[in-house]
């Protein structure tokens, strides 16, 4: 049995036109399915829930929405080993997709990679816990703390979002909002600890990004190297370097060279513990999980069976 989650609300109207398409395909070809459409924020995470509590050993999932409501979905899926996902992209960013290598922007393909698929797959995830207390939330793409962060939660309710999306231009979004956002948000002091590493001390944080795929926020490749089949997460912290030369360095980030810069540091881990001087703004997959100072960050590996 398929269990469309359709978010009929993503990209700018985008997720409902794909979906009648869909629709229709699916009625054509006489497929068993079931529509379940979220009316409100968290409402996905509670079908998800539902739909992964049901008594069947084999229950396909398959979004048809943004990352937003993929990360939903996540994190109500109550038992991963009766689970297979499928996506079927509808929002601005689409990073999920991305990082699995699927088409973003046809949705036709996207449903024929689906059905065909053995549902053999299988890939990481991440786990965000804040110390303080105990919140924990699972994440496909990415968890941040500090400048993503920050422009990841409020490029949901942006104007500049709206404005661009209209143009099909979403992703110029968020660096127009991640170079307003530097030159106003204040730095960071930091304690990480790696794995069972000693504890380590960062100045002058300006970010740093959990990677469980190499791109985030529209296709910025944080960190190159992640990948989410290799049992770990990968991190990008941005550190030590004043704002004007973060800058500067923006567009080498943009194209994936910024490991060569001074103030960057890549590198992947199984865990990571972080103790902030100041609390800042914490995402998992571009959601808002709070304002905290003490973070870790953990892989699960081959959490997830994808329909890929």
């Amino acid at each position: 049995m398929y269990h469309f989650i359709v978010n009929v609300h993503g990209g700018s109207g985008k997720a409902f036109l794909r979906w009648n398409k869909i629709r229709a395909f699916l009625q054509q070809k006489k497929l068993e399915f079931k529509v379940h459409v979220p009316q409100r924020v968290g409402h996905a995470a509670k079908i998800a829930r539902e739909v992964s509590s049901l008594p069947e050993d084999d229950i396909k999932i398959i979004v048809v929405g943004g990352d937003g409501t993929i990360n939903e979905v996540l994190n109500g899926i109550t038992d991963f080993s009766r689970i297979k996902l499928g996506i079927i992209p509808s929002g601005s960013g689409n990073d999920f997709t991305r990082g699995l290598g699927l088409p973003r922007h046809n949705p036709r393909k996207a449903l024929g990679i689906i059905l065909k698929s053995n549902g053999c797959k299988k890939i990481d995830l991440g786990k965000t816990t804040v110390l303080s207390t105990g919140e924990s939330r699972i994440f496909g793409i990415s968890s941040g703390f500090g400048l993503d962060a920050i422009v990841g939660t409020e490029i949901n309710s942006s104007k500049i979002k709206k404005i661009l999306n209209f143009f099909h231009l979403g992703a110029l979004g968020y660096a127009v909002l991640t170079i307003k956002t530097l030159f106003t948000m204040r730095t960071y002091s930091v304690s990480l600890k790696f794995d069972d590493e000693e504890p380590v001390s960062f100045k002058k944080l300006i970010f740093l990004a959990a990677m469980n795929f190499k791109a985030e926020g529209g296709g910025v490749p944080m960190n190159p190297n992640a990948r989410g089949d290799d049992g770990e997460l990968s991190v990008c912290i941005a550190s030590g370097i004043p704002k004007i030369l973060a800058f500067v360095s923006f567009p080498f980030l943009c194209l994936g060279l910024h490991k060569f810069l001074k103030g960057f540091c890549l590198r992947n881990f199984k865990s990571l513990t972080i103790q902030s001087d100041t609390k800042s703004v914490l995402h998992t997959d571009g959601e808002l999980v709070g304002n905290v100072d003490s973070i870790k960050f953990e892989v699960l590996p081959q959490k997830l069976t994808v329909l890929a």
